[in-house]
């Protein structure tokens, strides 16, 4: 009878046999021949992710809402190229750039195609949302796009036009519009016009200087775009009266990284200086001007201060001490700002752009915000010159926490392109190359505009 007794060795044995044969067995069944069908195990369910912000909009219903999400671009290099010595590393072993402003909120750096890859072929989901960007849109805020009648549409440039559009307007939520100041027949008109890329068209609005002649409120002159270009700006507020807030954008402005995070981070170190205003300020809800430059005092040799045209407007500020200005290729403007400017015009001036902006916002009491950003200079020579106005001459209601002793002027953001060009040109050429996050202005030339 001892015999019949399971010996405890040979069932550990035995055992690990039995479960290899039984898995042989069901493998063996579920694969019986090379053509067998895998079977179909279904995954448990998972919640779709939550849209990116902006979401999908879904205005006139053609698909079920959540159906198609935009993935944006993202830089290929997740952490930062700015070193303790301000160097930035670029990858492109030609000039060495410095760091000469702050640095980049996002320690990214992007190549070419990173930037703009995305948008080179457009899925029709796409083509669809920058098309309806302004579709039955409840948005109190609008970026706009200024050009003229000599724009080029060539690939570069639509490039950028998309990434505008689906950035600031599909992901982060404002409306935006194709502004074009165009002076020619409506034949002509209509030819221009056929050049827009097809999902671009629905943005477009265009005015002539006529239009902007009848509009300006009297006694005020207006003499042409490129003197007084807030005067469009003025008026298209005044035809829009939904929108609180609006940017606009100069054509040979470029952007590396994106403008949905860009804009969310101008918000959010207004917020901050906002929250710690002094006693004595009031800042508002929003930014009445909002520069990308330092408002600094023009200085004594511009020769904006010494036209004839230009005399009432400056004994109006009370003379050349008290006359702001700022580089005016992006500016945010409140509705507060373009209507005290249409008072200034209706008591009959209207003063050249880049100071007559700054200084009423600054003789109205209003709230003129300067975002800080980086700037990026060859690494020898220093910026072309520093802000020097001392806390005590800026607005009443300025945010007072940037050490504007210490900010950079020009660069790769300034009224010449001799750094920005370059900046820009170097890094398209390679691919390899790539580039922290910059606002960049100008970039020249037929191939991008």
């Amino acid at each position: 009878m001892s015999s019949l007794v399971p010996n405890p060795r040979m069932i550990r044995l035995i055992a690990p046999v039995a479960v290899f044969l039984t898995v042989a067995f069901l493998v063996i069944h579920t694969y019986k021949s090379p053509g067998a069908i895998i079977p179909n195990i279904g995954a448990p369910d998972v919640p779709n992710p939550p849209p990116i912000h902006g979401g999908y909009d879904n205005q006139d219903g053609a698909n079920d809402k959540g159906s198609f999400r935009f993935q944006p671009p993202e830089a290929s290099v997740q952490h930062s190229v700015v070193r303790g010595d301000k160097i930035v590393w670029t990858n492109d072993n030609g000039t060495v750039w410095q760091s000469v402003g702050r640095d980049p909120n996002r320690p990214e750096c992007w190549t070419y195609e990173d930037r703009f890859g995305i948008y080179k072929q457009l899925s029709p989901e796409i083509s669809k949302i920058i098309s309806n960007n302004n579709k039955n849109s409840k948005n109190r805020r609008a970026v706009v796009l200024r050009l003229g009648g000599n724009q080029a549409w060539k690939s570069h440039f639509i490039w950028h036009v998309r990434s505008l559009v689906m950035e600031a307007g599909h992901l982060a939520g404002y409306d935006v519009i194709i502004s074009v100041h165009l002076d020619m027949s409506q034949e002509k008109k209509e030819v221009w016009l056929k050049k827009v890329p097809e999902e671009l068209r629905p943005l477009v609005q265009t005015f002539s200087t006529q239009d902007l002649k009848n509009w300006i409120p009297k006694p005020a002159e207006f003499k042409n775009v490129y003197e007084q270009n807030h005067t469009p700006v003025q008026m298209l507020m005044a035809q829009n009266p939904k929108y609180d807030f609006i940017y606009t954008v100069e054509n040979d402005v470029r952007l590396i990284g994106r403008w949905d995070t860009f804009l969310a981070d101008v918000d959010a170190e207004y917020a901050f200086h906002r929250k710690h205003q002094e006693k004595d300020q009031n800042m508002s809800d929003i930014p009445d001007l909002v520069t990308f430059q330092s408002v600094r005092r023009p200085r004594g040799d511009w020769p904006w201060l010494k036209a004839d045209s230009e005399k009432e407007c400056i004994k109006k500020f009370g003379g050349m001490e008290n006359i702001r200005s700022s580089l005016g290729v992006v500016w945010g403007w409140s509705r507060k700002l373009t209507d005290s400017i249409t008072q200034f015009n209706k008591d009959g001036l209207n003063c050249y752009f880049e100071y007559f902006a700054p200084s009423a916002a600054y003789h109205q009491d209003l709230t003129t915000f300067f975002y800080q950003h980086p700037l990026y200079c060859p690494n020898r020579p220093s910026p072309s010159e520093r802000h020097s106005m001392a806390p005590k001459d800026l607005g009443k209601n300025d945010p007072r926490l940037v050490q504007y002793d210490k900010v950079a002027v020009g660069c790769t953001y300034y009224f010449v392109n001799v750094h920005a060009q370059p900046f820009w040109d170097t890094w398209y050429r390679n691919p390899e190359a790539c580039r922290p996050p910059a606002l960049v202005h100008p970039i020249k030339g037929d191939f991008f505009n």
